[in-house]
This record gives C-alpha cells, sequence and structure tokens, in this order.
C-alpha cells in the first residue's frame, strides 16, 4: 500500500512537471533569418564553467585564516541561474554529479563535518532510485484498486500520446543525472 502511494505521488508529480511544458512556436522555414520587429527571445550564450565558478570570489577581512576566503571548488558544466527570471547574472553551477561532490568537499573545508559516506550515497542514489521506481511500477501494473488503475490509465495515455515510454524517460533522466 505504501509503495502505491509513493508510486501514485511520483506518478502525479510527473504529469504535473509534463503538463507545465510549453514548446516555443516554430518557423515555417527555419532556415530564414529572424525579423527583427518580430518578438525574439534573447538567450545569453553561456560558455564552460571555469575554476572558481562565479563571476567574481570576494575577498574577506582575516585572509587565509577566515573560512569564507575558501577558494571555490572547480564546477563543470555550465552557468545557470537559480530560477527562471530573465536578465540576471548566471551565477549557479550546474547541478550535476561531480558539481554535489565538488561542493560537498568545498563546504568541508569550510568547517562542516559531511560523513565520508555521503559520497557513496549521492554516487549511488540514481540506481537506488531506478530500482524503487520500477518496483514500484511493477507493483501499480499488477494492482486492482481504483486509483492504481487511473495511474495505469493516465501511464498508457502519456506514452501514446507522446510515443516515449515511462521506462524511457525516467531511465535516460537518471542516466544523465549520473553521467558527470
Amino acid at each position: 500500500m505504501v509503495k502505491n502511494y509513493r508510486f501514485s505521488l511520483l506518478t502525479a508529480g510527473f504529469v504535473l512537471l509534463c503538463s507545465s511544458v510549453q514548446a516555443e512556436d516554430l518557423s515555417a522555414d527555419p532556415w530564414t533569418q529572424p525579423n527583427p520587429t518580430e518578438n525574439v527571445v534573447k538567450v545569453q550564450q553561456v560558455g564552460p564553467v571555469i575554476y572558481g565558478a562565479q563571476p567574481y570570489q570576494p575577498t574577506y577581512e582575516g585572509g587565509a585564516s577566515n573560512v569564507w576566503n575558501t577558494k571555490m571548488p572547480e564546477f563543470t558544466g555550465e552557468m545557470t541561474t537559480w530560477n527562471d527570471g530573465q536578465g540576471q547574472k548566471v551565477n549557479a553551477p550546474e547541478v550535476n554529479m561531480h558539481n554535489i561532490l565538488s561542493i560537498t568537499e568545498h563546504l568541508r573545508r569550510m568547517g562542516y563535518k559531511i560523513p565520508t559516506s555521503f559520497e557513496e550515497k549521492v554516487k549511488a542514489a540514481p540506481e537506488a532510485v531506478r530500482v524503487r521506481i520500477k518496483q514500484a511500477m511493477s507493483d501499480m501494473a499488477s494492482a486492482s484498486d481504483p486509483f492504481s488503475k487511473s495511474a495505469q490509465f493516465a501511464r498508457k495515455t502519456l506514452e501514446q500520446e507522446t510515443g516515449m515510454t515511462f521506462d524511457n524517460v525516467i531511465g535516460n533522466s537518471l542516466d544523465l543525472l549520473s553521467s558527470k
């Protein structure tokens, strides 16, 4: 029962996530230059993250003995923002495995007491989630209660409409999460 409840929450969250996605209008001829009078969205091109990952790192009084002067880790990926606000500085590192582990080590250097077992848990998380999701999906597929039947219908409908299986979407997402 608990597994079905968890899967139901996961399914509801996935459906809400998918329903909030909007596609941009595509040009009839993608090879033409955009008309400057049309509403053109400006996209800020961002290069790879460089050492320090922040536009600048301030220096605080106390020199090397001040933990706030600890150098930022070397992040990988693209710089981003914390939300969907337009026109703000991109100052946040991409969320990926390498960056999570880098910031963990940085926090240790700043004095946080983070157990060394944390890294293994972070590395194992995508596969552990994959196993739990597959088990929940299997349990849901064989359940006959009304809520599970509704979730089965929603899953089948979503897969038919998009042409993508739940396994494909979830599996690829978890592969991407653990790839960097």
